[in-house]
């Protein structure tokens, strides 16, 4: 079955990748990295469409994921460092599931190489240091390209943030609502910081060095524009299991960005945050973030809350 991408309905497109099915379907897991043959579809397949295009479809394929590559697409254009596969479309059906068609990359995926005789991670540390020059569009707020729904990923907590960030000051009521309970009379301010592109998924499985010497970036569906610490942040959160990879990444990354103090001290909060997200539901997790709410309730006397070494 051939079809024109460009001019297909939304309805046909969506049933090419149904009828296409588990035969010969590539998976992803539940995070985007294309794998094996399909063994289940709880987080995304993938399935090749021509021989230049793929689609990702699934219930982890979201609009601000699509509109996020789209962008790092348009933006990243120094492609010694790092390429993104072209977003050709995006659709959704009935039920929410996201249909993303975008350009196929031949090549390995960085999960399979050798950290060091490929050079890993100094590379993936210029992409950060290179990501971070890319400031978000005049006039959005923190957070990715999305009016419905608020960032995901391994800084949120397990459900995300249900409504957009709609300014910096929304961000910070966000992170001071949870350090609050460390009780150290502590809070951040993250106005002086401009935003910028951060990935917010860098496991090596998200990487694809091309057929044509090129490292290609993938699966956008956590990213946003955030101060830049917030991408060395996640760094400790994605990689428990890689330790050639992650803790080397880390320090290069602090090394090469030359993190000041405030940045640092910002970046911990924000761990900080993280961990209370995890432990505790807020009040403003079914509501706006553009107004402040109120504190937690009184949970007495917390116990420490553990973040990652960074």
């Amino acid at each position: 079955m051939k079809l024109d991408v460009a001019t297909a309905t939304e309805h046909a497109l969506i049933n090419f990748c149904h009828e296409k099915g588990e035969e010969g379907a590539l998976v992803a897991d539940i995070i985007g990295a294309i794998i094996v043959k399909v063994t289940d579809t709880i987080g995304a397949i993938i399935v090749k469409v021509t021989d230049t295009i793929v689609a990702k479809w699934g219930w982890t394929v979201t609009p601000a994921g699509a509109a996020m590559q789209e962008v790092a697409y348009t933006s990243l254009l120094d492609y010694d460092v790092v390429r993104v596969p072209r977003v050709f479309r995006f659709v959704q059906d009935e039920e929410g599931r996201g249909y993303l068609f975008m350009e196929y990359v031949p090549g390995q995926n960085l999960a399979d190489l050798d950290v060091k005789e490929h050079n890993i991670v100094s590379h993936v540390a210029k992409i950060i240091e290179y990501l971070g020059q890319i400031q978000a569009p005049p006039g959005y707020g923190p957070g990715p390209i999305s009016h419905n729904r608020g960032p995901r990923g391994y800084l949120r907590g397990d459900d995300g943030v249900r409504k957009p960030f709609n300014s910096i000051t929304a961000l910070n009521d966000w992170i001071n609502r949870r350090i609050i309970l460390r009780k150290q009379n502590e809070s951040v301010d993250f106005g002086s910081y401009p935003l910028v592109l951060c990935h917010m998924d860098l496991c090596r499985r998200n990487m694809i060095l091309g057929d044509d010497g090129n490292v290609y970036l993938l699966d956008w569906g956590h990213a946003g524009f955030f101060p830049r610490f917030y991408e060395v942040a996640t760094l400790s959160c994605l990689n428990p299991y890689d330790e050639d990879y992650e803790k080397p990444l880390i320090e290069a990354v602090k090394s090469l960005l030359r993190m000041t103090e405030d940045e640092k001290w910002d970046m911990r909060m924000v761990l900080y945050a993280r961990a209370a997200s995890l432990r505790w539901t807020f009040p403003e997790d079914d509501g706006e973030n553009d107004e402040p709410a109120p504190g937690p309730p009184p949970l007495g006397t917390p116990p420490p809350l553990l973040i990652p070494e960074v």
